[in-house]
């Protein structure tokens, strides 16, 4: 992306933050960012493809804050997952994404809404899947109700402490969601209490997209289970390995030969074909 456009944004962002969206024009844009008009629409079809745009930025910033955090650490740490979680929240407050949020139901625009419908559904995704990788497949059956839980928990919490006025401890407020998912784990496997289904959300997504995404679990999974017993060496290749898989080219031999020199790797080695096939 060239200068000129992520200034045009950058712009088009801070309009939005002050005026809201539907009472941001096009021309204050152009004024503010000192473009022309031919040149906007160059970069944006409409308003609408511009903030979209601007989401899209705000969710990749995530993702790779995300993959930052995570970056050489086991998936099932929960403290990885805690400053995951954190890493979400942090880039909404910089971005001021509950101002962007309200401006696009204030429009009443059908299109924004789908849009910000979809990236709630790709949060709760998200949640979902490391749930999984943090808890184990025991937790597969279950995993959407403890998405959703955890998810509502985390924001009437902050809700609720930001009407009473007071500071909020995003830390504090995660640990304990974490703690009450701890509790909720132990009991909902006891009694097998599923309300939703674990493949609800999977419809929003593109299927090719859908099975890249099962698949990378599979192979998360399967590291999470064996860095629990493994020793500090073969520790380090795990979690070099979690990193490739997370790549956006993942390269399939560094993949394959690091499994090979691993001990107990029949399942991994399984996992990783399936990953590239």
């Amino acid at each position: 992306m060239n200068e000129r456009k992520k200034n045009v944004m950058k712009t088009a962002h801070a309009l939005f933050v002050k005026k809201g969206y539907a009472a941001t024009s096009i021309q204050d844009i152009l004024d503010q960012s000192g473009i022309s008009k031919g040149t906007f629409y160059n970069y944006f079809p409409s308003k609408n493809e511009l903030l979209i745009g601007i989401f899209e930025k705000i969710n990749l910033e995530t993702d790779q804050r995300r993959a930052d955090v995570i970056a050489g650490r086991p998936v099932h740490d929960k403290k990885v997952f805690a400053q995951q979680v954190k890493v979400k929240m942090e880039v909404n407050k910089e971005n001021n994404l509950f101002a962007l949020f309200q401006g696009v139901f204030v429009s009443e625009d059908e299109e924004l809404k789908k849009f910000i419908k979809q990236h709630h559904i790709n949060e709760l995704r998200w949640m979902q899947r490391r749930l999984v990788e943090v808890y184990g497949m025991r937790v597969h059956l279950y995993s959407i109700d403890l998405a959703v839980m955890m998810h509502g928990i985390i924001q009437h919490m902050i809700h609720f402490v930001m009407a009473l006025e007071e500071d909020v401890e995003v830390d504090a407020i995660i640990a304990y969601a974490i703690r009450r998912v701890d509790a909720a784990v132990k009991e909902i496997i006891e009694t097998k209490d599923a309300l939703l289904d674990p493949h609800a959300l999977e419809k929003w997504q593109p299927e090719e997209k859908l099975l890249r995404e099962r698949k990378k679990s599979r192979v998360l999974q399967e590291i999470g289970a064996m860095q629990k017993e493994a020793d500090e060496r073969s520790k380090e290749l795990l979690a070099f390995l979690q990193d490739e898989v997370r790549e956006k080219k993942p390269r399939r031999l560094v993949m394959e030969t690091i499994a090979a020199s691993l001990s107990k790797n029949d399942a991994l080695i399984l996992r990783i074909k399936e990953f590239f096939a």
